[in-house]
């Protein structure tokens, strides 16, 4: 018998050691008593679990370092996932391109009828994608797209086209208005090449047909432009001063009206805010021939050839290679004024044999006897100072304004 007990009590008694043992780690850990090896036990623990969460936060970390889609992409991917319109587009469509772009304000979005079927399924758009160097984070580019999102039979497209890179993402929706007379809207978009001195803005037109955007032919481009409008089935621009101050003293706001004919985007007009002097009433002439606008141009030569002497004190003029203020060298202010009404003339008489059937060729002949052009005229046409003023030669005396401008 006492050999069977001897095993069952040492059972009993190594449980009852592990029961106490138990008891007694679990109030040393309640009143924080810790023994060195519990540290080192729960340090182990701890530092495995610092490792599985980055190894966790790697992998997150890895999906949102991968390259994303690029813009245009982005946009139509997640079109793809919406049965209709969302409650708000203009939202829905800033939260899709959140992030592409982050050197501007909110984009503009535009809710429209582009087909005019009553129903305002059309939204225009510019989206901007910053281009950055992967390693450095260094802007390196911005690219700007002009985008129509349309909703048709139950789904979404978006078409989109590229504007210059050298407006580095520097473009905007400028209005939505008939320019055709069809009765539907074509959209008017604008892009900035910003310089040190002259922003220049490049207008282009895009219109809706059977749900595809089509690009209007042509542009309309002004420097610094100060008002953009729609006038009459028009676009309207006025601006063109150059900032620099090597353009010259010489330069005067103007106006110029653009038409789409032929699907063409064209000029059909320029006025000038003011023709102070003889010589800018010379130049109103050539631009109103440009445009075919005959009758006011004989009447600009005219005026310009009968017009007082004006002030010339807050102009340069360049004689032997020198700007010279106004009223500086009167005596060759008044050459050059006598040369400015000699050349409306000739102006007037070309035109006047170009009406009547002559050839470009006999009509500039027979315009340069009637006038008594001389190539000594050359350097008083040339002298007012800048270079955004015509260059006049002995080639292209008869020319039309297009070739006279640098």
């Amino acid at each position: 018998m006492v050999k069977h007990w001897l095993p069952i009590a040492a059972v009993g008694v190594l449980a009852i050691s592990l029961v106490i043992t138990v008891l007694a780690m679990d109030y040393e850990k309640a009143n924080g008593i810790y023994s060195q090896k519990d540290l080192e036990s729960e340090v182990r623990v701890e530092q495995a679990g610092e490792a599985s969460t980055d190894t966790l936060a790697g992998t997150n970390n890895m999906e949102l370092d991968e390259e994303p889609l690029p813009l245009m992409e982005k946009v139509n991917q997640e079109l793809t996932k919406l049965a209709k319109p969302a409650g708000n587009m203009v939202e829905w469509t800033r939260s899709v391109v959140s992030g592409y772009d982050d050197t501007d304000g909110p984009i503009d979005v535009f809710e429209t009828d582009l087909d005019q079927d009553g129903v305002t399924h059309e939204w225009v758009t510019v989206l901007a994608e910053a281009v950055r160097d992967q390693q450095t984070g260094e802007l390196l580019q911005r690219n700007a797209y002009g985008a129509v999102i349309s909703y048709a039979e139950g789904k979404f497209s978006i078409q989109s086209f590229a504007f210059p890179a050298s407006s580095f993402g520097r473009a905007k929706v400028e209005t939505i208005a008939d320019l055709t007379g069809d009765g539907k809207p074509e959209v008017v978009w604008v892009s900035l090449d910003i310089g040190a001195h002259t922003t220049h803005s490049t207008y282009t037109v895009s219109s809706w047909s059977a749900g595809k955007l089509e690009t209007i032919e042509g542009t309309a481009e002004i420097d610094n432009v100060s008002n953009a409008e729609i006038m009459d089935g028009n676009l309207v621009l006025t601006g063109g001063l150059i900032g620099s101050a090597g353009a010259g003293p010489w330069q005067r706001e103007f106006t110029d009206y653009y038409s789409v004919v032929n699907h063409t985007i064209q000029r059909t007009e320029r006025v000038f805010e003011s023709s102070p002097t003889p010589y800018h009433r010379l130049i109103d002439g050539l631009w109103a021939e440009a445009h075919g606008r005959t009758e006011r141009a004989l009447e600009d030569y005219t005026r310009a050839i009968a017009m007082e002497s004006p002030s010339y004190k807050d102009y340069y003029f360049v004689f032997e290679g020198d700007w010279v203020q106004g009223e500086v060298e009167t005596e060759k202010e008044k050459q050059f004024e006598r040369i400015v009404k000699q050349s409306s003339r000739l102006r007037k008489e070309l035109l006047t044999e170009t009406l009547q059937g002559a050839s470009p060729k006999n009509a500039c002949a027979a315009a340069k006897e009637k006038s008594g052009y001389e190539e000594g005229w050359l350097p008083y046409l040339n002298a007012p100072a800048g270079y955004a003023n015509p260059a006049w030669g002995n080639d292209n005396i008869c020319s039309g304004i297009d070739e006279l401008n640098r």
